[in-house]
């Protein structure tokens, strides 16, 4: 089956992808089996999603396998700003999810798969609460295709190489001044940008197995627009434009297999968040007085961070396999340097699955995750000008489903 054909089909279906509650704005839901391991599976036995995390796993793929799946996320936190408290609107949230592998000959395979690496949605009712002057709506929507070619190097080594394509698109409203009613300003671009990764699998023996992989990080150019809901003349519609750069990762992943039945894997993740040390956006206009300038630069100063995931497998019968899991998500907010865009601080995951052997060659994983946020305080800044912030009560439910077809 051609690739091409298989993306240009799939696209549409990550467009659909809305956004999720993860530690910074980073996904990683990207298959209902990774759910419930908690990401632990960069190292134990591969399917098509594996593209996204360990892509040199799917030299163990034989013939043609295709993945459809989908995570739905609702999330709840409160914030503080300036002492006032505010809850953020509940919703839900989709996640979809393609992946298709081929094997091209003995040692030879491919993939291409797409799916949302980055997202956040979070909007406050209430435009007046204080907090509503850094961020009362925000929005980050992201899809990667990512096409990946992999090679068994020996019976133990394969290595994997992909480019990832990601599309990315940034919104953010705050309430410029209380006066006249209230004025918003609403500032939103888009962009595509590129960056490769590399991966590596080793089969030490029967019982342990090893994974790594690196991906780049990604400079976002956006343009877009920035619009006030004011005719008042001294703020004027206009174009904007700005960077983003998105953090680059390693991950490491170790697998056992200490009977034939059970599998138990630990994976460990860097995300290099400091690259996200600023949020800049160029104005073509401006609100017309001596005091502003072209740019608009809001401070975050994000520190580098570590998701660590454990899994375990167990294979129940021939039909049934039931996994469960624990994540710490480790936040990268500055507590230097707070907002309000997104009101949690670390994270503690855990997660639940079964894996059920429908027909010959189809199998279905379905997914549960409780998430639980602890409580960060500090403020907008580190001098005596800074106002107080604060992140409590936050949690998320998660849950996944994936169809997995070998043909």
């Amino acid at each position: 089956m051609n690739l091409s054909k298989i993306a240009a089909a799939a696209i549409p279906f990550a467009l659909a992808a809305t956004n999720a509650f993860s530690a910074g704005f980073g996904l990683y839901e990207f298959s209902a089996r990774g759910n419930a391991l908690g990401g632990a599976v960069m190292a134990g036995p591969a399917e098509p999603a594996s593209l996204a995390l360990n892509p040199a796993l799917i030299t163990d793929l034989k013939g043609s396998q295709i993945q459809l799946g989908v995570t739905e996320v609702t999330a709840l936190a409160q914030a503080t700003y300036n002492g006032q408290t505010a809850t953020p609107n509940r919703a839900w949230w989709t996640l979809p999810t393609f992946f298709y592998t081929q094997e091209l000959t003995e040692r030879w395979y491919a993939g291409i798969g797409v799916f949302p690496r980055f997202g956040l949605s979070n909007e406050y009712p209430d435009k007046n609460w204080a907090g509503a002057t850094s961020t009362y709506k925000v929005g980050v929507e992201s899809f990667s295709v990512q096409p990946t070619v992999a090679y068994q190097v020996t019976d133990r080594l394969s290595a994997a190489a992909a480019l990832e394509v990601m599309y990315f698109k940034f919104e953010k409203g705050n309430r410029v001044t209380p006066a006249m009613g209230g004025i918003d300003l609403n500032v939103e671009g888009d962009s595509i940008g590129l960056a490769p990764m590399v991966a590596l699998a080793y089969k030490a023996n029967e019982k342990v197995n090893f994974g790594v992989s690196y991906r780049f990080r990604i400079k976002q150019a956006l343009d877009g627009t920035a619009t006030y809901n004011t005719q008042a003349p001294m703020f004027q519609n206009g174009d904007a434009n700005g960077t983003i750069n998105l953090p680059a990762q390693i991950a490491f992943g170790v697998s056992y297999r200490p009977i034939e039945k059970l599998l138990i894997e630990f994976n460990w993740m860097n995300i290099f968040w400091s690259s996200f040390d600023e949020i800049a956006i160029n104005f073509d206009k401006m609100p017309r007085s001596p005091s502003t300038s072209g740019t608009k630069s809001e401070k975050k100063e994000w520190k580098d961070t570590f998701r660590i995931g454990m899994g375990a497998e167990y294979t129940l019968s021939k039909v049934v396999t039931l996994r469960g899991s624990y994540i710490f998500d480790k936040a990268p907010v500055n507590n230097d340097y707070m907002d309000v865009m997104i009101p949690v601080n670390d994270r503690h995951l855990f997660g639940v699955g079964a894996g059920l052997n429908l027909f010959k060659d189809v199998v279905l994983d379905l997914s549960y995750t409780y998430l639980i946020g602890t409580s960060l305080s500090g403020t907008t800044d580190p001098g005596p000008s800074g106002i107080p912030v604060s992140y409590k009560n936050g949690s998320s439910h998660l849950m996944g489903a994936s169809v997995k077809y070998k043909f």
